[in-house]
């Protein structure tokens, strides 16, 4: 019997405990049971965001919007422009459904669609430079044609537990369905993808970043207490109650020190700060910016697309070999270890980069090889993306 009177009252539960698997689950169960249960849609929305699920987010966001009778959420709003900033059709789309939501006042209507009248702007530019087919088979989608997509969790309400059990054994077995089988795990609350998971941990013949991955699992289906996990032929002990180091699927908080001196440097770059302001927080290990001098660097342009590119280069080696990873001490050492991939990228896909030399020592370059050592095919990937982009514009 469930103890929270409700499916929705224990993904709540579980969001709090963060156990995100298992809150995406109950708050999907809860949709079934009461499609008009705006507390569950805000839930699943939110759990599958923290799990990085970015098409399942954009599909409950798109199936939330078409869904008559909901109320207005704003708490959506974010989600949606995080989800679709580069998707102008189906942002304003949404926009324009929330407005019509219950409870939405006529200050919020008339902003969401001053919002999506810019939306629509954008989409309409964009049509008359490539043509509206060739924005679709790049991938920009109508709100229906999210919303019809088939996520996870639609095929695990449908299908006989055996039956998705023995699928996802034979994925197990399977280098490149390995974290798919994973990520899938979490959200079954079922004791046989607790046993999965810990098999996975232990398994030498699954990718090390995958391995890493089922531990969260783990975690995100709610369990909780030791878990093992072998890495380079050596046998470790996590505390899922609280992992040490940090087990996370975002970049890891140790590394935030070092990206804010990225920022910072760059800032220094464009002029928004002297290089005796960058001299003084720079040279030392603070964890946090002062306000006056963060003011300053979030005046800085740092395209979100360049961040992401280090991001995504911390987080593939952290999950390569955690949990032996390097304390992040020397922050201005990692910081230019960033710089310099981030400068590789630009220059990669061919962008300029007018803002000089990152700073470099033996220290700083040993950190970037470390962190491209978990990404072999970093420089073969920069190449491909200039192709396409050379491609595209003819």
């Amino acid at each position: 019997m469930n103890p929270y009177g409700d499916f929705g009252g224990l993904g709540r539960h579980y969001l709090k405990a963060e156990s995100y698997g298992a809150a995406a689950f109950c708050f999907y169960r809860a949709i079934m049971q009461d499609r008009m249960n705006d507390n569950a849609w805000n839930g699943l929305v939110l759990s599958l965001s923290l799990m990085r699920k970015e098409f399942d987010v954009q599909t409950a966001l798109a199936r939330f919007a078409l869904q008559e009778g909901l109320s207005y959420d704003k708490d959506l709003i974010t989600f949606a422009m995080m989800m679709w900033q580069q998707n102008p059709r189906a942002l304003s789309a949404w926009l324009r459904l929330l407005a019509e939501k219950k409870g939405a006042g006529d200050t919020e209507k008339q902003a969401l669609a001053e919002m999506a009248d810019d939306m629509e702007r954008g989409y309409r530019e964009l049509v008359e430079k490539r043509g509206e087919e060739a924005l679709h088979k790049q991938g920009m989608l109508s709100l229906e044609e999210y919303a019809g997509r088939r996520i996870e969790l639609d095929w695990i309400m449908e299908e006989p537990l055996d039956t998705i059990y023995g699928h996802i054994k034979t994925w197990m077995e399977d280098p490149g369905m390995a974290l798919s089988a994973i990520r899938m795990l979490c959200m079954l609350p079922d004791p046989r993808s607790e046993k999965l998971l810990r098999r996975a941990c232990r398994n030498e013949n699954i990718d090390p970043k995958a391995r890493t991955h089922a531990a969260l699992a783990l975690r995100w289906l709610g369990v909780r207490g030791n878990v093992r996990i072998y890495k380079m032929e050596e046998s470790f002990v996590i505390n899922l109650d609280n992992p040490e180091p940090e087990l996370t699927v975002s970049v890891p908080a140790a590394y935030k020190p070092a990206l804010d001196r990225m920022k910072l440097w760059l800032a220094k770059q464009q002029g928004f700060v002297t290089e005796e302001e960058y001299e003084r927080h720079a040279s030392t290990d603070e964890p946090v910016m002062p306000e006056e001098l963060a003011a300053k660097v979030n005046q800085a342009d740092i395209p979100g697309v360049y961040q992401e590119v280090v991001h995504v280069l911390i987080r593939a080696a952290y999950d390569q070999y955690y949990p032996l990873v390097p304390k992040i001490k020397g922050t201005r050492q990692w910081s230019a270890a960033l710089l310099m991939l981030m400068k590789d990228y630009v220059e990669g896909i061919g962008e300029s980069w007018p803002y000089g030399e990152p700073e470099r020592d033996e220290t700083s370059v040993g950190h970037r090889n470390w962190l491209i050592s978990a990404s072999p095919d970093y420089y073969d990937s920069i190449a491909e993306a200039r192709k396409l982009r050379e491609e595209a514009a003819g």
